[in-house]
């Protein structure tokens, strides 16, 4: 439905969650920082991976849950950043050197990975990032890997509650 660089490339990869459950994901993040601010929702970067087994296993112990999906679906604009889309290159003018990978950003995995590692100082998948519209940090963590449903709902209620908090 989104008429973006990357979306249909990145469409092959959606999880079988997003499919299943009807929850939208974005997989262009200015797309998505864009969608947040407009319709005044908490942005949730999910740093993934095409071949990552912890990350399925989230979105099919975790995110299916009904509370978590509730949440994800009304509450949150998500963009799934596959760190490992390497067959995804970005148009010449958007490539850049990385210092932090220590090489030339050419792909859609380079640029998802440089993201992480230099704005969120992590480089693990799964990592979830929670930020506004301004891309103000909404909790100081990242959330990785834990397939604690409970302990989930209450950093996404964490997240929603410093979100609110913020709005004028």
């Amino acid at each position: 439905p989104h008429p973006v660089k990357y979306v249909e490339r990145m469409k092959i990869y959606e999880p079988e969650i997003a499919t299943k459950y009807g929850l939208e994901i974005y997989y262009d993040y200015d797309e998505a920082l864009a969608a947040a601010k407009q319709l005044h929702k908490p942005l949730m970067l999910d740093f993934t991976g095409i071949n990552c087994v912890n990350c399925r296993k989230m979105e099919a112990e975790v995110w299916s849950d009904p509370e978590v999906m509730k949440r994800l679906k009304n509450d949150f604009v998500i963009v799934s950043l596959y760190v490992d889309a390497t067959n995804v290159d970005l148009p010449e003018g958007e490539q850049y050197y990385s210092k932090a990978l220590d090489k030339k950003v050419e792909t859609l995995g380079d640029k998802n990975a440089d993201m992480q590692v230099t704005q969120y100082g992590a480089n693990s998948q799964p990592y979830y990032f929670f930020a506004d519209g301004n891309e103000k940090k909404l909790a100081d963590e990242g959330y990785g890997y834990d397939p604690d449903i409970e302990k989930f709902i209450h950093h996404l209620d964490n997240v929603l509650k410093a979100y609110d908090q913020e709005k004028p």
